[in-house]
């Protein structure tokens, strides 16, 4: 690369440091405005968990830029061959290392979220050998107290699964079945990080560097790590999203044939559409080359897979001879009217992004935005699949803006977990912009890829890793008391307990007591009935504020009728606490 066009790029690199670290001071100071005791999570996140990372990226860039401008610039050779290799192996072990661990240690073996839960639940069933699990019949009147959300509606209750795809719980009970589910975030962790390799070396072969730097910010995202330590599905999209792209950058009929088999795989593994939108521009760029054959046969697979996907549920039933399973038809009417009801293009949903965004930028290493910003806009030498991969990522966030805004809880933005690789992939090709192998001219990304390495695993990882610690541990521990009540049914009273109805969790064959059923789910001559027939305790805020719970004003409406049901038990004598009072 000639010497201007090297120092045009470096001067790209500059100003994309200095974009994110605008961005992310920007983002900090919109943080200092925010009450820290919101509880609404996603501002909650910025105010309590990211403002401090915001700013310490700012601070980063400008010190960089400080030290690269002086004198004090401490002149680092670039990624030499023989050195890839060994490179590639040490990211790999030391990335899988790390959520083998902090599975354990940070994350408690621990499924957070309901959704987390679910995952967990479906996972406990396919590893039976079923797809649904059958619910007893003197349980069946309570089964929307039983698992309040994210839980398929069936006829009369007979039978129970979360509404979400299987797949990535049939890949979970693969490791249940082996004794320790926390490996699959391990395995499909490792699987992400080779396939970002083989994908890198396969579209820069001249630059194996290039591939190492792209998975060194891989594997330096506290969000890929954190995340492959919990049960979500997100690890499972980013794997099988770059195995796809490995597979279909190949080219060859076999390995056509193997990408529209993980294709399928990656439309189920819980929400259809999230794999489609980042295969779409790859598929598009087939018609635009006139190959007609090959965009018909994906066009054909994709188009039989959502169809398969989409009616999953009335197939499901018709074979597991289920509770008057709807028709084909109803099937499909129904996820159009599921799509319909979400869509909202309201004000709150831009702000939503916003804080979706900044989350995720303040969980990368700080240098993986600015060398993808300088991979998608270099001037010259820009690999047309990184303007693709760019694609699918605005296509998820136009989608995900329009339909799901709000995400929840979630370490980072964790519906564009699945395109990391992709933003990895884009950073590789801005280190090719930025750099000549075998020249000095190398040496001040060196420098910065170095540093950003250095703090994210040292400062940003650990910082992270205790943020979540000690998010997670008190529901651990909640649930844990909970589950050694002592009582044959446990009432969740979620009144005042921030994101208190998701400790309502039940064995799936309800074989484990005790039966843990929402309070505010319930009516008056369901609970006197359980009174009646069982030993009853209730987990309520007191007994959250003695584990360390975040405790919240709650919604009016809810509160009363919990408390007219509480006065109630009480009325039968009903009701002891899960922790005893000291």
């Amino acid at each position: 690369m000639p010497t201007e066009q090297m120092h045009a790029a470096r001067n790209n690199l500059n100003m994309a440091m200095a974009v994110v670290a605008g961005v992310a001071l920007g983002g900090a100071a919109w943080g200092m405005t925010i009450d820290r005791d919101s509880t609404q999570i996603s501002l909650y996140f910025l105010a309590v968990q990211d403002l401090p990372a915001l700013v310490l990226f700012g601070l980063f860039f400008a010190g960089l830029a400080a030290v690269l401008g002086s004198r004090l610039a401490v002149a680092l050779p670039s990624i030499k061959p023989q050195h890839e290799f060994r490179l590639t192996w040490i990211t790999l072990v030391a990335g899988c290392c790390i959520v083998w661990v902090g599975a354990r240690v940070v994350y408690l073996n621990f499924g957070l979220s309901a959704d987390e839960f679910m995952a967990e639940f479906d996972a406990r069933i396919i590893s039976s050998g079923r797809l649904l699990a059958s619910v007893a019949p003197d349980w069946r009147a309570y089964v929307p107290a039983l698992q309040p959300i994210f839980r398929l509606e069936l006829p009369d209750n007979t039978a129970w699964v979360s509404s979400y795809l299987p797949m990535n719980a049939a890949i979970r009970a693969v490791f249940v079945l082996l004794g320790d589910p926390a490996w699959e975030g391990v395995v499909l962790a490792g699987v992400a990080i080779i396939a970002v390799f083989a994908v890198a070396r396969r579209l820069w072969p001249d630059r194996p560097d290039a591939a190492v730097v792209g998975i060194i910010l891989l594997v330096c995202s506290s969000q890929f790590l954190i995340t492959a330590m919990t049960p979500y599905a997100m690890t499972a999209h980013l794997a099988l999203n770059m195995v796809w792209l490995w597979l279909f950058l190949r080219d060859t009929r076999a390995s056509h044939g193997m990408a529209a088999g993980v294709a399928f795989v990656a439309c189920g593994l819980h929400q259809v559409v999230f794999h489609p939108l980042f295969a779409a521009p790859f598929l598009v760029a087939l018609v635009l080359a006139r190959r007609w054959k090959l965009a018909t046969y994906y066009a054909a697979v994709y188009g039989v897979i959502g169809l398969f996907w989409i009616l999953y549920w009335s197939f499901l039933l018709h074979v597991a001879n289920g509770p008057a399973a709807p028709s084909a038809h109803a099937g499909m009417l129904d996820f159009i009217h599921r799509v319909l009801v979400m869509i909202d293009v309201s004000p709150a949903g831009f702000l939503l992004m916003g804080l979706n965004l900044l989350r995720f930028l303040a969980w990368q290493s700080p240098l993986l935005m600015p060398l993808a910003l300088v991979g998608l806009f270099a001037a010259r030498a820009r690999n047309a699949a990184v303007v693709r991969l760019a694609a699918g990522i605005v296509l998820t966030l136009g989608v995900v803006l329009v339909l799901m805004p709000f995400q929840g809880h979630g370490w980072g933005y964790r519906y564009l977990h699945g395109l990391l690789g992709s933003l990895s992939l884009m950073a590789a090709q801005g280190w090719i912009q930025v750099t000549e192998r075998e020249s000095r001219m190398a040496r001040t990304p060196a420098l910065a890829l170095s540093s950003s390495v250095l703090l994210s695993l040292f400062v940003l990882l650990p910082w992270r890793a205790s943020q979540v610690h000690g998010f997670v541990a008190p529901y651990a521990s909640a649930t844990q008391a909970i589950q050694h009540a002592g009582a044959e049914v446990v009432l969740v009273d979620p009144t005042a307990i921030w994101y208190g109805q998701d400790l309502v969790r039940n064995d799936p064959f309800l074989h484990t007591p005790p039966k843990v059923l929402g309070l505010w789910k319930l009516d008056e001559a369901r609970l006197s009935e359980l009174c009646r027939r069982y030993d009853v305790a209730i987990f309520d805020q007191a007994d959250a504020r003695r584990i360390g719970m975040r405790v919240v004003p709650s919604l009016p409406v809810m509160a009363e009728h919990d408390s007219e049901l509480r006065t109630l038990a009480r009325s039968l004598g009903c009701g002891r606490p899960v922790i005893a009072h000291r």
